[in-house]
């Protein structure tokens, strides 16, 4: 079967599932993204090691899974908090003298990137406001699934097409500036569509900032993975997905979209609490 098979298909199998989950919600959507983002956690920590660090995957992964969970389980924040605590007394037992700086902030960091970044898909989740409830709630969660995916989707196969341009040669010679557009092009197609469907407690000017956020800012998120990738002369962070590599390398535009996606509409748009 051609890569290209494997991706659709993967993509058939893997999408409908992940939106099913986002609208069943609650605990089933925050278990799905607590394994998603310890996958890619733990995928990060295997870019680390290629290049020589030793970060403490299961220290590094509690944490992450505590980040993600705290806004289904308020209690898990103070756990966070304890776990962070006791690997600062226990460095000197942990991590190895040679690399300690690397090999600590490496760990500290997969909490944070990917994990915290993608479990603002929980808080979007969750959110409430003075027009969103439950529903609304979900619809945001599918806009922020389908603007990534659509970008990803349009910017591989435009560039592969049309692409003559790289749009970072020094990170990633097969992205292009052609692609970029289609991205762009695509993510303004959903957030247009979004806005005539469901989106009517969303005004056009705040579904033009969703649009700008997936199709302008996402890819940059992706450009920090394949920066990862290059410096520790790896072509993929992992080969779980068949025709798409590891769950890094299809989350990576998540992790940036998501909290901005959430921190747009909390703190700009208002529309959320």
């Amino acid at each position: 079967m051609s890569n290209t098979a494997l991706r659709v298909l993967t993509a058939i199998v893997a999408a409908p599932a992940v939106v099913g989950v986002a609208y069943w919600g609650g605990w089933p959507f925050g278990l799905l993204v607590v394994g998603i983002a310890l996958l890619a956690q733990v995928e990060l920590y295997r870019l680390a090691e290629a290049s020589g660090i030793q970060p403490r995957n299961a220290w590094g992964c509690v944490l992450g899974a505590l980040v993600v969970i705290q806004p289904l389980w308020p209690p898990a924040g103070a756990l966070a908090l304890l776990v962070g605590a006791t690997l600062v007394a226990a460095l000197p037992f942990v991590f190895p003298r040679d690399g300690l700086l690397s090999s600590f902030a490496v760990t500290a960091l997969g909490a944070f990137y990917p994990a915290a970044l993608l479990g603002f898909l929980v808080r979007l989740r969750l959110a409430r406001g003075p027009t969103v409830g439950s529903d609304e709630a979900f619809y945001l969660v599918l806009l922020t699934l389908l603007l990534v995916w659509a970008s990803d989707i349009f910017a591989f196969y435009v560039g592969r097409a049309v692409g003559r341009h790289a749009l970072a040669p020094r990170i990633s010679p097969n992205k292009t500036w052609e692609g970029a557009v289609g991205g762009l092009v695509a993510a303004t197609g959903i957030a247009v569509a979004f806005k005539l469907t469901v989106g009517a407690f969303v005004g056009w000017g705040h579904v033009a900032a969703l649009a700008v956020i997936g199709g302008v800012l996402g890819p940059f998120g992706d450009l920090a993975e394949s920066h990862l990738k290059r410096a520790s002369e790896v072509d993929d962070s992992s080969t779980i997905l068949p025709g798409h590599g590891g769950v890094l390398d299809r989350f990576d535009t998540m992790a940036l979209v998501a909290p901005l996606v959430y921190l747009y509409l909390a703190y700009i748009a208002r529309l959320i609490a």
